[in-house]
């Protein structure tokens, strides 16, 4: 979890998986679960070293939890790019609202 100013607090999950692995739905709904109620948290992200099913994605979408798959991870750390970027989140508002969707 952390907080930043501008963009308010994030919690993220990792995941490791082994080759071939995935990343079920199961995670998605566990994270979104406890990212707002626990965490207080404005943005939920599910990060895997693999791959997540489609209905993951798919649910993660939907229920606006970010997902950073390996492809996107290798992006991150090879790269520099932004976290908020590979999330495709802008920052908040001066007002304390967050725009933004899944990635």
């Amino acid at each position: 979890m952390g907080t930043h100013g501008q963009r308010g607090r994030l919690v993220i999950q990792a995941k490791h998986t082994t080759v071939a692995g995935k990343v079920r739905s199961s995670v998605m709904y566990q994270v979104k679960g406890t990212a707002g109620p626990v965490h207080r948290a404005e943005t939920a992200v599910v990060v895997t070293n693999g791959s997540l099913t489609r209905d993951a994605q798919a649910w993660g979408n939907r229920h606006h939890v970010h997902w950073i798959d390996r492809d996107r991870l290798r992006t991150w750390a090879e790269r520099g790019t932004p976290l908020h970027d590979l999330l495709r989140r802008p920052q908040r508002h001066h007002q304390g609202r967050t725009a933004g969707h899944a990635a």
